[in-house]
């Protein structure tokens, strides 16, 4: 549970704010895009002019979340106040950072990453939290602003797909009781599951198949890559991996799953599963990156050959070190 006097400072920026930009991190996942456009719409229904962004593309497969159409890639007007979602530093801001002024202006971070280094100038962060989602409503609720259906569907988004259904460690009473507050405001679980967990674009399964033709298995690690030249073939308009390394855990085999997407840039974006009992956050915060227990990941210099090799060492001998302890 966040504490009162963060929510109580973070709420002050917040209303002192007129137009403060959002931003949520770049390869956006669920919990990323239901926090945004939920506290998107929340601060609408307070007068204010909020700016949702994202530094990615956002896929088609999110489509099912309300206000998703608002989100923007590029910000040429003036904001308030910064305020960052699902980011564990700000690296994973994307090129926002570089904006004017950007440093001139207070910056709230919300989050619930074990890994997030505490950057804002206030941080409303709890690592005890299902998703962001969460966090998001906690502060919605100490803003006093009325829940109706379109946002309770974007923060059940959050929460139902960063849990994976309700099925990670984290699932406690106090998530059902959100979710269920959610679901009395108007949102509908069993469409949310639906699109967020079993629904995906036809590019998005081809670009899946693409990648599972490159699949390797060494020491308790899966592990596949999309370089550029796959998704431009395929027509594939994401910068992440669709879901896949969260499809991968699934074998009966594996303890950690990894997907290396090569970005335009010649960077790479790892992102890692974990099995429970099985832990990936820490990991990924020696390569500079964040998450949680398990799922993960980090941003790595390319080509997208090296950064395997730099990686998957280093990860197959820390999974042996985890299982013998």
């Amino acid at each position: 549970m966040t504490k009162t006097p963060t929510l109580r400072r973070a709420s002050q920026l917040i209303l002192a704010a007129h137009r403060p930009l959002l931003i949520c991190h770049v390869a956006p996942d669920g919990d990323a895009l239901g926090s945004l456009t939920g506290l998107h719409r929340a601060l609408r229904q307070l007068d204010m002019s909020p700016i949702p962004a994202c530094a990615d593309t956002v896929s088609s497969g999110f489509d099912y979340i309300p206000g998703i159409e608002s989100i923007v890639r590029h910000v040429n007007e003036p904001f308030d106040l910064v305020i960052a979602l699902d980011c564990s530093d700000l690296h994973r801001l994307g090129e926002f950072t570089e904006l004017p002024h950007f440093d001139q202006h207070a910056l709230v971070n919300i989050d619930h990453h074990i890994t997030n280094i505490q950057y804002g100038d206030v941080d409303v962060v709890d690592s005890e939290a299902s998703s962001t989602a969460e966090v998001v409503l906690e502060l919605v609720d100490y803003l006093d602003v009325p829940i109706d259906a379109p946002m309770a569907t974007s923060l059940l988004a959050g929460i139902v797909t960063d849990t994976r259904g309700f099925r990670t460690n984290n699932v406690s009473p106090r998530v059902l009781r959100a979710a269920l507050r959610l679901m009395e405001a108007g949102a509908s679980l069993p469409y949310v599951s639906q699109h967020g967990l079993d629904r995906r674009p036809m590019v998005a399964i081809r670009l899946w198949g693409a990648a599972l033709s490159l699949l390797r298995f060494s020491e308790g690690v899966i592990w596949t890559s999309i370089p550029v030249s796959m998704r431009r073939e395929l027509g594939y308009q994401g910068n992440g991996d669709a879901g896949l390394a969260s499809f991968l855990i699934s074998a009966d085999e594996a303890d950690v799953s990894v997907v290396f997407v090569e970005q335009d840039d010649g960077s790479v974006d790892v992102g890692l599963r974990a099995s429970p009992g099985f832990d990936v956050a820490q990991f990924a915060l020696r390569f500079g990156g964040g998450g949680h227990a398990l799922a993960a990941g980090f941003s790595a210099p390319g080509p997208l050959e090296e950064a395997e090799k730099r990686v998957l060492a280093p990860l197959r001998a820390e999974v042996s070190r985890q299982r013998a302890g």
